[in-house]
């Protein structure tokens, strides 16, 4: 069957010839965008041990010294420690807060980036570098954003570390096997170039990323206790209950909480969750609105390529009525009429495939193509860095997308041709 099908191809090949162009430019552009969607898809199902869910960003704001409401008395070093405190111990008591947190830099979701690299004491060539953040570990960031270690298998506690040693780090799993490869860090000495201190490290933790559609990065973790100087640039995380939507604890937490924070010159200024932070960052840094135009971008291309293909299968349907009738009158089905229809389809796409994979296989050498989160200072090889099985992959997951469109292009003129009577289509000869 395969030899008459392309016997037919090749009687027709200048009619041919028009939908097999098409079909390699409409191949092309399909896996460069599925090639995109591929490391987006890859990089969403890697495992980030940090967990968003329920978590809120509570934001405190200070009067203006014009404000009604604003107290000079209230301004001092001490009495804004005081009042801060009151503040964290108010919603900390809230009985649907199941945990806090105090932090300064590296606030989950968020666009900041505070960069910092680490190396061991005796080799100050190879350093390391990390998102860096800072809490104050009396109270319980790990436990708010339930981080773990061993790969998932404990959850972890700001308590399960040593923070009575000011220069004590914890640190992400890559990080430390940068640092120490093959051996536990546990223990060991790090120094820190910027302020020329050395630091133990007292625990290390599972990778974490920054963003979802990213890949896990290397973490530092360093204490910063709370006192008046530091306060205002503090950031309150706290974790609500599972038990209660985000939607209640929401409405509830800030009509609750709107006047018992009002304390000294400070007041509730709103409240957020990390995952709408991390929306709006999203959205901020153009990844959405990038995600949003690809798919407009194969949407648009894939309708193409199915009107296309209708419209020249309806045409040569038409003109092939004859053939059909005389198949018919041999013998043949109409399922196998239709069987042949879709099958000249898609030896049409397999002929189109091999000169779509020359011109593909140009932007990988060139090296347009886009590896989301990717870290060439990171020695973790992940599946998207091995470009040739990337290739393949991509490009069988879209020939079999084109194929599923040229089946559903063909479907329907192949059923009318094979529902025609002998008789009818002998007619038109």
């Amino acid at each position: 069957m395969l030899k008459s099908i392309f016997t037919q191809i090749w009687n027709r090949k200048q009619s041919n010839s028009w939908i097999i162009i098409e079909l390699i430019l409409v191949f092309c552009l399909t896996w460069y965008i599925t090639d995109f969607f591929f490391v987006l898809v890859y990089n969403y199902n890697l495992p980030n041990h940090r967990d968003v869910n329920h978590t809120w960003q509570i934001n405190i704001a200070e009067y203006p010294t014009t404000a009604p409401q604003y107290k000079a008395e209230e301004n001092s070093g001490e009495a804004l420690e005081a009042n801060f405190n009151r503040i964290l111990q108010i919603i900390k008591n809230h009985p649907d807060v199941e945990n806090m947190a105090v932090l300064f830099v590296g606030s989950p979701g968020g666009g900041g980036y505070w960069g910092q690299g680490f190396n061991v004491p005796n080799d100050t060539t190879h350093i390391i570098f990390g998102q860096l953040t800072t809490f104050d570990p009396r109270e319980d960031f790990f436990g708010v954003f339930k981080y773990t270690s061993d790969n998932g298998k404990k959850p972890v506690s700001a308590r399960d570390f040593d923070w009575n040693n000011p220069n004590s780090v914890v640190m992400g799993q890559s990080a430390a096997n940068q640092l120490f490869s093959g051996q536990s860090a546990l223990g060991k000495e790090v120094f820190q170039k910027d302020n020329d201190n050395t630091y133990r490290i007292s625990g290390v933790v599972d990778d974490v990323k920054r963003f979802d559609y990213e890949r896990p990065q290397n973490t530092y973790y360093l204490s910063q206790r709370l006192d008046s100087t530091n306060l205002r640039n503090a950031e309150i995380a706290i974790r609500s209950r599972a038990s209660v939507s985000d939607a209640v604890f929401k409405e509830t937490f800030k009509k609750e909480m709107a006047n018992s924070l009002q304390i000294g010159n400070f007041y509730l200024n709103n409240i957020i969750s990390y995952k709408q932070i991390a929306a709006n960052t999203k959205t901020l840094f153009g990844m959405t609105n990038e995600v949003r135009i690809r798919i407009y971008m194969m949407a648009f291309f894939l309708v193409n390529i199915l009107l296309c293909v209708i419209g020249t299968f309806w045409y040569r349907v038409n003109i092939r009525r004859e053939e059909i009738g005389i198949r018919k009158a041999l013998g043949s089905s109409s399922t196998g009429i239709r069987n042949i229809l879709i099958m000249e389809g898609l030896c049409l796409l397999a002929i189109a495939t091999l000169p779509a994979l020359i011109i593909s296989y140009q932007f990988v050498h060139a090296g347009l193509i886009e590896t989301l989160g990717v870290n060439r200072k990171n020695a973790t090889i992940y599946l998207p860095d091995r470009t040739f099985l990337r290739f393949l992959i991509t490009n069988a997951i879209t020939w079999i997308i084109m194929a599923a469109v040229v089946i559903a292009a063909v479907w329907l003129p192949a059923r009318k041709a094979a529902a025609m009577e002998a008789a009818t289509a002998l007619h038109y000869e």
